[in-house]
């Protein structure tokens, strides 16, 4: 299902709880604001087709599928073709297109399709996006460095890891199950966070990534990968959103 409802305009701090049926709304910090209204929409991929909700790359490799109940969004894999020119950014991507978000909070299902053997195999998402080369992307992976499993940065002709260099964590997702993504962006304080496989009876539970940047404030958030296959469900969000002032457009299809 594919829903969409205002409120009240508030800064969103809290995790987003994802039903069988949609999005709940998650616990809000008083206040209000007057540059965006609060939008809840959730995707849970139930018809034969993606909805139009969603811009695509490269249309011909995204599809909905299913496995037993579940459905779900899947990314083939990517053709031999050249890299986008320019920075090296995520290759393939799909871009929620109704609006741009400021403060929200996310949560999808991800797997990573490719045999966990291979090193740096990864699924990301997209978030603050401006352009085709000014957003931010959570990169997931089985492998941990500089710009594997982190928050990057891509700022026109350079990326930039917002981790420290010297700070240790767990690779993110080194198998080909599924796992529950949780994504809780705060502009006002500058905080990002991210969880995996967050057990949501404990919600004190540290974040896996955690940074604060303010540089890019509204944008369009979005489900990628750089050169691997990987599947996407039951994607929700609950935040600070406007009509884009020109639709979401992609690199191109090559």
């Amino acid at each position: 299902m594919l829903w969409h409802g205002r409120g009240p305009a508030t800064p969103l701090l809290g995790i987003l709880v994802l039903s069988v049926t949609g999005c709940e709304t998650p616990p809000r910090s008083p206040g209000e604001r007057a540059d965006g209204s609060i939008v809840r929409m959730s995707d849970d991929f139930e018809f034969d087709a993606p909805s139009d909700a969603w811009t695509f790359r490269t249309p011909t490799l995204w599809r909905i599928t299913s496995e037993g109940e579940r459905r779900f969004l899947q990314m083939a894999f990517p053709p031999q073709r050249p890299l986008l020119p320019g920075i090296r950014r995520p290759q393939e991507y799909a871009l929620y297109n109704r609006f741009e978000f400021r403060s929200f909070s996310l949560a999808c299902y991800m797997r990573i399709d490719r045999d966990p053997q291979v090193r740096g195999r990864d699924a990301c998402i997209i978030f603050g996006r401006q352009d085709n080369t000014h957003f931010y992307y959570v990169h997931l992976s089985n492998v941990s460095d500089a710009l594997h499993n982190n928050i990057i940065r891509v700022d026109g002709e350079t990326r930039e890891s917002l981790l420290p260099a010297d700070e240790q964590r767990r690779p993110a997702i080194t198998d080909r199950q599924w796992h529950r993504v949780d994504l809780v962006r705060d502009v006002d304080s500058g905080s990002i966070r991210v969880w995996v496989d967050l057990d949501l009876a404990t919600p004190q539970e540290p974040p896996l990534f955690e940074v604060t940047d303010r540089t890019y404030e509204w944008g369009f958030v979005g489900l990628a990968s750089f050169d691997d296959h990987a599947s996407f469900g039951r994607f929700g969000i609950d935040g600070q959103a406007r009509s884009p002032a020109t639709p979401a457009f992609t690199d191109g299809t090559p």
